[in-house]
């Protein structure tokens, strides 16, 4: 007979965590060789409480935390080093478009919010241009009072490499700071989408008011669709690290934390090489009139179909992401 969901983590827990500690000293190099054997061990029993939990407790959060734990310690113990690379490949093939696909609801509310600001931005100062004084940084306000923006002469000054390394550093830290401000309860998330959207809408706002409009539009078609594309996913991301934090389910706290902040790592993570190749765009191609607007307006629109057709279609057949080990 089954014992209860709650019976069942109980009993089970002190392995769990072994397992995890173990799972962490071996990809840090700090295994010794007598534990090997403790790790075979546990890992056979998280098996068998996978298939446990799959019988008499599936969907539930126990049951997809079993199902990682296993992946891992299988990867752990029989996956030789060369078959990483192909884990790595399959990632991206399958994992990372199917976790997206999983957390569409929680991407579909930061854009929602970062939506938000940016017509929030955007109102205040068509409304009343002095608004710009309290949402506009000083300096973008004397570009913008010059009739120039602050991308004008860019290039003539800076190596592209040098421009394409430092947007490529600045956009990573606002992804970043995105989803690990989920750990403020989501609340921390919720700002920065806010407060990145106000930006956004009112130095737009400013420059249409002061007759820039379609020159900002130039220096933002070919980069834009993407890199706010992966804020949005940045701040899913860290609105599901808050609602677990609010809400953990069946799991402890810290446990339910594992389990969903893996799933929103994935997301980061899955988003890294296409933060570089958007930097190499933004450093090479946005700024200046080398490429004109039509060609910059095509290439940010054939980007933002292909990565988000990826991410929509990608990993629809095959085996699913982290399918049952044991």
């Amino acid at each position: 007979m089954a014992s209860s969901l709650p019976a069942f983590v109980a009993r089970r827990r002190p392995d769990w965590q072994s397992l995890e500690a173990l799972l962490t000293r071996q990809r840090a190099g700090t295994l010794r060789l007598e534990e090997l054997r403790t790790l075979d061990v546990l890992y056979r029993r998280a098996a068998a409480d996978l298939a446990h939990a799959q019988t008499f407790h599936p969907g539930t959060d126990v049951h997809r935390f079993l199902n990682q734990l296993c992946a891992r310690a299988y990867a752990a113990i029989y996956q030789p080093p060369r078959e990483r690379w192909a884990a790595l490949l399959a990632f991206f093939r399958r994992d990372f478009p199917r976790t997206l696909r999983a957390h569409g609801a929680f991407v579909a509310a930061s854009a929602g919010l970062f939506v938000l600001g940016i017509l929030l931005g955007a109102v205040v100062v068509l409304l009343e241009p002095r608004g710009a004084e309290l949402l506009v940084p000083e300096n973008l306000r004397d570009y913008i009072s010059r009739k120039q923006l602050w991308t004008d002469g860019l290039l003539s000054v800076t190596p592209p490499g040098a421009v394409a390394s430092g947007i490529a550093t600045n956009n990573l830290t606002v992804t970043i700071v995105t989803f690990a401000s989920g750990l403020l309860l989501g609340l921390g998330t919720v700002f920065v989408l806010l407060n990145n959207g106000v930006h956004l809408g009112s130095v737009a706002a400013l420059c249409v008011h002061e007759g820039l409009g379609a020159k900002l539009f130039d220096f933002i078609a070919a980069h834009g669709p993407v890199e706010l594309s992966i804020i949005v996913i940045a701040g899913g991301a860290g609105l599901r690290v808050g609602q677990t934090l609010i809400d953990p389910g069946e799991l402890p706290r810290g446990q339910a934390l594992v389990l969903r902040g893996r799933e929103s790592v994935k997301l980061v993570l899955g988003c890294a090489p296409f933060l570089a190749l958007i930097a190499v765009v933004e450093g090479f191609i946005s700024p200046g009139d080398f490429f004109p607007g039509w060609v910059k307006a095509s290439l940010g629109l054939a980007l933002g179909a292909l990565f988000w057709g990826y991410l929509l279609r990608a990993g629809n057949a095959g085996p699913r992401a982290g399918t049952e080990a044991g």
